[in-house]
């Protein structure tokens, strides 16, 4: 036993060594605090930015939803359909009487109608 005693007690940690054990262990600490705050924004931010792309796929089909179902009711078919059924007195016009403008043409038409 005393040998041990003897091995032993040459070997003393001093105060200052204390300090400096407990500053990085604070620094340790704190820096370990720091990331995991720092990685719980960051998963955050992924989860924001995974529901507003949710959130803007759902605006696009709703877009198209109402884009196709405006196409289909002021398509000339079911204009006329609708007119049919509510037995309106409009006629369809009678393709000689169209005029074909070409663009060219359209300016010098329009001043000559001024």
């Amino acid at each position: 036993m005393k040998r041990f005693k003897q091995r032993f007690t040459g070997h003393q940690i001093s105060v200052s060594m204390i300090m400096w054990l407990i500053a990085f262990a604070s620094l340790t600490c704190g820096a370990g605090i720091t990331y995991a705050v720092l990685k719980n924004d960051q998963i955050q931010v992924a989860r924001d930015i995974k529901q507003m792309n949710e959130e803007i796929a759902s605006c696009e089909l709703t877009k198209e939803y109402y884009r196709s179902k405006t196409s289909s009711l002021t398509s000339r078919w079911a204009i006329r359909d609708r007119l049919a059924q509510d037995k309106s007195d409009l006629q369809p016009i009678d393709p000689s009487a169209v005029e074909y403008i070409s663009p060219e043409n359209a300016s010098r038409i329009a001043a000559a109608g001024n």
